[in-house]
């Protein structure tokens, strides 16, 4: 197998939505790279995603459908959208802000940035929430080239909002704090301006001033601030807007360069609008107006009915699908992959991948997430997770850690994509490793599967109500939703983010996690027969693979891991890697599963 074949092979592995145990309820609801395409039996209450309108200080409107999500109520299943920004901003935007007023003004941009490209070679953008400015002194930046700071809205005649949370954290101290320490480590500040209310975008995509009104506000104020650019998030739904938005920010962009040519101009758009003529953005059209598009590839997710059994799959859409719509569309070089640092917490029957879900499912922060309990690894869906128990109620966290960051790098740097994204700094605990893993430096062979067996809880279905959201939705704590996240813990997504305070808090929704609980797990075990012995194999991510070299086959493959037992007695191609040890693996369909395994 030539090399060439061999990367076509892996990014042809496109992923399913995770569950919580793969047959049970859906918990990581975005599509890894190099998984299989598996079928999902899953609980999964809907989540909001980039359809929804929401208003700056209100929750989602209109009924599900008119977002034009995707569900498979009924066995019909059609396209998912990621969630924007705006879907995941609305837990962190209640934050009470206690922040002083600038005294001294920041840095200015380093020389070394002040004549270069608008972007960084390899971009590695992450969002700095208003939220989160106070514990700023203790972000890890190092490996980063752009902070956004998130974020001033834009009223619908093209002014600024001077009032408001967003707008005291743009006066404050800490933030001209954090532009002198980006400045300092030769990374550069932009602002992130936003409008997520649908009223308000109709407004201001067809208004004949409000380019010049908008521009007008922007260029002080990035000068003021020594700031090294503009971020757009603009989020809604429907083609009404495509030509109107077009012009604004085509406009509005042709006014910045005209007062700084070097001023780096992104704008923030939805995983699949790439490949949705009929979607809020004119991909094609836009491109020419901006340096980068920062695509919020946080979660794809399908809305699925209350049911164990609801089927889910996402064969149909995942990372290595956004990243071929993009770079068919505009060049690579204009394509950052965003990426979350939060992930989804469910109530389940027990700490097992094998659960089903008991309740709806909560955003949390990545920092919860990783206080929760030992991180485990599914190697189908190439995602980190936990159990642990409240009172009893075992849950389980599926999230973004260091090993499918790591994946995702590789993923866009196979694909020539100009780089990665986060949202949002404040929200993991990890941060200086898991930016390194999202750098391309690799964190190493990923934690075990997890426990194989654990105690029952008894189902609970209600939750504490009061926590914002649609009933039953991701972001809901009404009767039968998630319960409400950790009151320290800000929202999780970058124009989008939900979850995300970045306390550090470990305890999980609503309470803090037990001990952890005894189990009864087996010590784990995977083994074939290679060159007449029994040798001892280890899952490793298909991104650390290149082997070109066949080298055999290895027969007669045992485990009791429930990932892989269906492989039992399977005989698999073995091929020389990269780093001297072989790999022997297996890929679907001819398999039922796909995966490599190192041999010793």
């Amino acid at each position: 197998m030539v090399l060439a074949e061999r990367l076509a092979h892996l990014v042809r592995r496109t992923a399913g939505l995770s569950g919580v145990g793969r047959g049970a309820a859906s918990a990581v609801a975005r599509a890894r790279p190099y998984a299989p395409v598996i079928g999902a039996f899953a609980f999964c209450f809907a989540v909001l995603c980039a359809g929804f309108a929401v208003g700056l200080g209100g929750s989602a409107v209109g009924p599900p459908q008119a977002a034009g999500r995707g569900h498979h109520g009924h066995a019909r299943l059609t396209l998912a959208q990621s969630r924007g920004n705006a879907a995941l901003r609305e837990l962190g935007a209640t934050a009470t802000l206690q922040l002083a007023k600038a005294t001294a003004p920041p840095a200015a941009t380093p020389a070394a940035l002040v004549d270069q490209a608008p972007l960084a070679a390899r971009e590695d953008f992450a969002f700095a929430p208003y939220w989160t400015l106070a514990q700023s002194g203790t972000f890890s930046i190092t490996g980063l080239s752009t902070l956004a700071y998130f974020s001033i809205d834009v009223n619908p005649n093209g002014t600024l909002d001077e009032s408001g949370p967003g707008w005291t954290g743009f006066q404050s101290q800490d933030l001209a704090n954090l532009i002198t320490r980006a400045h300092a480590a030769g990374e550069r500040v932009v602002l992130t301006v936003t409008d997520f209310a649908q009223s308000s975008l109709n407004a201001l995509t067809s208004s004949p001033t409000a380019p010049a009104t908008l521009s007008a506000a922007l260029i002080p104020l990035l000068q003021n601030k020594s700031l090294d650019g503009v971020n757009f998030d603009f989020e809604g739904n429907g083609s009404a807007d495509q030509a109107g938005l077009t012009n604004l920010i085509s406009s509005v962009a042709g006014s910045l360069r005209a007062a700084d040519p070097h001023w780096q101009i992104t704008m923030d758009t939805y995983a699949s609008s790439a490949g949705d003529g009929g979607g809020f953005y004119n991909i094609q059209a836009l491109a020419p107006a901006v340096d980068a598009f920062f695509v919020m590839d946080y979660e794809l997710n399908l809305a699925g009915t209350p049911s164990s059994s609801s089927p889910l799959t996402s064969g149909q859409f995942s990372s290595q699908t956004t990243l071929a719509q993009y770079t068919a569309a505009v060049p690579a070089s204009k394509v950052i992959l965003g990426v979350p640092f939060f992930g989804i917490d469910w109530p389940t029957n027990n700490g097992t991948m094998a659960a089903t879900a008991t309740g709806g499912a909560a955003d949390i922060p990545d920092s919860q997430a990783q206080g929760n309990g030992p991180e485990y690894w599914d190697p189908v869906t190439h995602t980190a997770w936990t159990s642990y128990q409240v009172g009893g109620q075992w849950h389980e966290s599926y999230y973004e850690g260091e090993n499918g960051l790591y994946d995702i790098s590789q993923l866009v740097a196979h694909a020539g994509a100009r780089g990665v994204g986060i949202w949002a700094l404040g929200m993991e605990t990890k941060d200086a490793q898991m930016i390194a893993s999202l750098d391309g430096i690799s964190p190493g062979a990923p934690p075990g599967t997890g426990p194989s067996s654990t105690s029952s809880s008894a189902p609970v279905m209600a939750a504490p109500s009061g926590a914002g959201g649609p009933a039953g939705s991701a972001l809901s704590g009404g009767a039968g939703g998630p319960p409400a996240p950790a009151a320290a813990s800000a929202p999780a997504g970058p124009g989008g983010g939900s979850g995300g305070g970045g306390s550090g808090t470990a305890a999980a929704p609503g309470s803090a996690p037990t001990p952890a609980p005894t189990t009864t797990t087996a010590p784990p075990f995977i083994t074939g027969v290679y060159n007449g012995a029994t040798v001892a194999l280890t899952a490793i991510p298909s991104s650390q693979v290149l082997g070109i070299v066949p080298a055999g086959t290895l027969s007669n493959f045992q485990t009791n891991e429930t990932a892989y037992s269906c492989l039992n007695g399977a005989t698999l191609n073995v091929y020389d890697n990269v780093n001297g040890k072989a790999v022997a693996e297996a890929v679907t369909p001819t398999d039922c599963v796909g995966q490599d395994f190192q041999l010793p």
